[in-house]
């Protein structure tokens, strides 16, 4: 196959998935759904960011999780034990989502039976930037564990996100302060949110939800 028609696949392939992803976003708009796509490294604390956001968002909204993986029912399984509704896509070697995997999964259920989507994308930084899934919003995660220049050479994820988490802040002292990756991500992006989180303890998992624009109503 010459270079001229691997390009032209490949623009292909791509605007399908782009065609599906806006009508997914416009389908999820119209109905008044929250539909958000978090992605980030093996380990950077995704699937317990999300355990956070399922214990404080599923008392007052119905909310349905897509997690991506390569094998294994891990993540959806540690999810499901506060009570939401997940599924798994094992994309068998696949390094990403796409448009396709997730709308064949909203095929199988009733949209209006669910408030706030999730998907949790297969774990690295480089692969799900290129692929449009339809959320109203991308969220990076990446961990200060992940060294000091860890947003400096992964900057095209992190142009694709509204929201930037550096996760894992409890353990400032590793060598390097957390505030170099909120300032590294805040360069890339101008206007982008940058949330310090803990996973571990629930530090700025209230910021992370103000951020995603989802109120939580005060108990009366």
């Amino acid at each position: 196959m010459s270079q001229e028609k691997k390009i032209s696949v490949r623009e292909t392939v791509y605007k399908k998935n782009d065609d599906l992803a806006e009508e997914i976003r416009k389908n999820m708009k119209n109905k008044g759904k929250l539909f958000f796509n978090i992605m980030g490294s093996i380990g950077a604390g995704k699937t317990l960011l999300l355990e956070n956001l399922a214990v404080k968002l599923s008392t007052h909204y119905r909310v349905f999780v897509i997690n991506g993986d390569i094998a294994t029912t891990i993540d959806a399984d540690r999810i499901a034990k506060h009570g939401v509704k997940t599924v798994q896509i094992n994309t068998g070697g696949g390094c990403h989502l796409n448009a396709n995997l997730i709308a064949k999964e909203l095929e199988k259920i009733n949209i209006d039976d669910f408030d706030i989507f999730f998907t949790e994308n297969v774990g690295n930084l480089i692969c799900p930037a290129a692929w449009d899934v339809g959320a109203q919003m991308n969220i990076v995660v990446v961990s200060i564990t992940e060294g000091e220049y860890v947003v400096k050479k992964h900057p095209i994820i992190f142009k694709d996100a509204e929201i930037a988490i550096i996760n894992k802040c409890d353990l400032d002292g590793l060598g390097f302060d957390s505030q170099v990756l909120e300032e590294d991500a805040s360069k890339i992006k101008s206007g982008m949110k940058v949330i310090c989180t803990s996973a571990k303890t629930g530090q700025g998992i209230d910021d992370f939800i103000e951020a995603l624009g989802i109120e939580i109503p005060r108990d009366e």
